[in-house]
């Protein structure tokens, strides 16, 4: 009796969902297939949710090679977004450096940032709002939304249109809710935010694109408390913060990096108020933290 000829079919597709290894793709035909990463490509931060992927089908999927991205996040994992939505909310506090890397993230990836202050119908939801326009409102839509009320939501959905996006942020300001505000369905399991310590319970364990329409994606990814930004020289970073420039033509060195260099022209806009003591204090952070790391991979 001959032997079953089994044929490899090759197809290409997206990586919508991991999970232990296991990765859910979609292919060009429809069909979510489970596929399993060959060689090199099981190593952790070789694969992408987002990724466009090789893939070819027997009696299993095999995920062969990787398409090159047009953008990318790590921690979490995500690519090919166009936009990358920035959920804040009065409960938890914000975490306004994680906001800061973010948007440095999604700037050096040509990632749109959009910013949403979640639960407006919450005490605290107007403060936190002039927090973000004052130091944002030039590098990043503003949203104020409630996913109780349904305000903002419509709007958000129209700069969403056509997109792929993800939604980032700490855990429990309301992103599986939004995502189910958007669907129209409780899709998600909702999470808490403790009593004793207003820091929220993480219910989203792994990364999921769903798809809104024929058009438009999103990811829910999980709350996180630390991103890891790309690496670039530190001279770089004032770029990120717009919000300086018209303070910086008045520093004494053209390549003032408004750190430790006298005659600052950013510095005396923080003495004076009129660049926020907090937004200042997160740069400088920001600064040391980047060129620590620059220096541990070229000095």
């Amino acid at each position: 009796m001959p032997k079953e000829t089994i044929i490899k079919v090759k197809t290409s597709g997206q990586i919508i969902k991991g999970v232990g290894g296991i990765y859910t793709v979609v292919t060009m035909e429809g069909e979510k297939v489970k596929c399993y990463p060959r060689g090199k490509l099981k190593q952790i931060g070789e694969l992408f949710i987002g990724d466009i992927v090789d893939v070819s089908l027997d009696k299993e999927g095999i995920i062969e090679g990787v398409h090159k991205r047009k953008s990318q996040l790590v921690r979490p994992y995500v690519s090919n977004m166009d936009a990358i939505v920035i959920v804040l909310a009065p409960i938890p506090k914000p975490d306004m450096l994680l906001v800061d890397k973010l948007i440095i993230g999604a700037t050096e990836n040509n990632i749109q940032p959009i910013i949403c202050i979640n639960k407006a119908d919450m005490e605290g939801a107007d403060a936190v709002a002039q927090d973000v326009a004052n130091d944002y409102k030039d590098i990043a839509d503003i949203l104020v939304i409630s996913t109780q009320t349904n305000q903002g939501i419509d709007i958000l959905k129209e700069k969403m249109k056509g997109k792929f996006v993800c939604l980032a942020g700490q855990s429990a300001v309301g992103k599986s809710s939004l995502i189910n505000c958007i669907l129209g369905e409780d899709k998600l399991k909702i999470g808490e935010i403790s009593k004793k310590s207003e820091r929220g319970k993480n219910t989203t364990r792994h990364i999921e694109i769903i798809s809104l329409d024929d058009e438009t994606q999103i990811a829910d990814t999980c709350g996180f408390n630390m991103l890891e930004i790309p690496l670039f020289d530190p001279d770089r970073l004032s770029t990120y913060y717009t919000d300086f420039d018209e303070y910086a033509e008045h520093c004494k060195f053209r390549c003032c990096n408004h750190y430790k260099e006298s005659d600052c022209g950013v510095k005396r806009a923080v003495e004076s108020g009129k660049i926020a003591k907090s937004r200042y204090e997160r740069y400088a952070k920001l600064f040391e933290y980047v060129e620590s790391k620059w220096n541990r991979r070229y000095n």
